[in-house]
């Protein structure tokens, strides 16, 4: 339950500050995470990303504004973040469908409600699922900075243009993963680095074919076997392991590098079957 109320707080928290700066150390704080690994755990529980609920949310409170006070528009366009009249009329009218100044004469605007979760009890096995500890390994591969919107495919494009899948097998133990863990810097649009990869003990001949190198280190996951269709069988994972395993069970995520271990069979395949690895320790 502390997972469900910790990130009420910190959505509580951001709601405070829709018209000033968000303090990414105050959201670090508040839901225990660094500000990407609690926008990248927001994503997925949310289907919108961080910056979208911000944007939407400041949209909300403009219009409201607009209706009920009568501040001028380039102020509300100020407080709530926008440099120009401009900027604020395009960015409203986008997601309104009317300007402000036809929302002030009468015309409809949307609402869209601030975001909270509540615990769902569900009993048995809904996702079978296991705890097991690993020792450290490796990973080679191609990332890049990531987010929601990311087209992951292009990311293991990128990788099998750098070699070919047997060299890739034949650097360690052929195991495949997507990983994916914390980005160095703090950006409201990228959450996270994801990596496309295979496990690697030749570090040297995967530098020489271009590839990075990623030290993962030894940890405790909860690994969610999944079978099913790409990547609909992923998003049920995830938000199981999110709203129901995390709350339930009294884990959080640990940080660490989390990832997708995938099978070299076809990921089309309805009956597709795979894990997700999830670091985890005890709130």
């Amino acid at each position: 339950m502390d997972t469900i109320n910790l990130f009420n707080d910190t959505v509580d928290y951001i709601e405070s500050t829709l018209n000033g700066e968000i303090d990414d150390k105050k959201i670090s704080a508040l839901s225990g995470y660094s500000y990407s690994m609690f926008a990248r755990i927001f994503s997925m529980l949310t289907g919108y990303t961080l910056s979208e609920y911000i944007r939407y949310r400041k949209l909300t409170k403009s219009a409201v504004k607009l209706r009920d006070t009568s501040d001028k528009i380039i102020d509300i366009a100020l407080e709530y973040g926008y440099e120009s009249s401009d900027s604020f009329t395009f960015a409203f009218k986008k997601f309104h469908g009317y300007t402000p100044s036809d929302v002030r004469c009468g015309k409809p605007f949307k609402i869209f409600s601030p975001i909270r979760l509540s615990l769902t009890i569900k009993g048995g096995e809904s996702m079978k699922t296991r705890i097991e500890r690993k020792e450290g390994f490796k990973v080679a591969g191609v990332s890049k900075s990531a987010s929601k919107s990311t087209m992951f495919n292009e990311i293991w494009e990128d990788l099998f243009k750098k070699t070919d899948i047997d060299t890739l097998i034949s650097l360690g133990n052929g195991m495949c993963y997507g990983a994916c863990y914390e980005h160095e810097s703090f950006n409201m649009d990228i959450n996270f680095k994801y990596m496309a990869g295979f496990d690697v003990n030749d570090t040297e001949k995967a530098k020489s074919l271009g590839l990075e190198i990623l030290n993962v280190p030894p940890a405790e996951y909860a690994i969610v076997s999944m079978k099913g269709k790409m990547p609909e069988i992923i998003h049920d994972a995830w938000k199981y392991i999110l709203q129901d395993f995390f709350p339930m069970q009294g884990y959080r995520h640990a940080g660490t590098p989390d990832f997708e271990v995938y099978p070299k069979e076809n990921m089309g395949s309805e009956n597709y079957e795979m894990e997700l690895w999830v670091p985890i320790e005890k709130i």
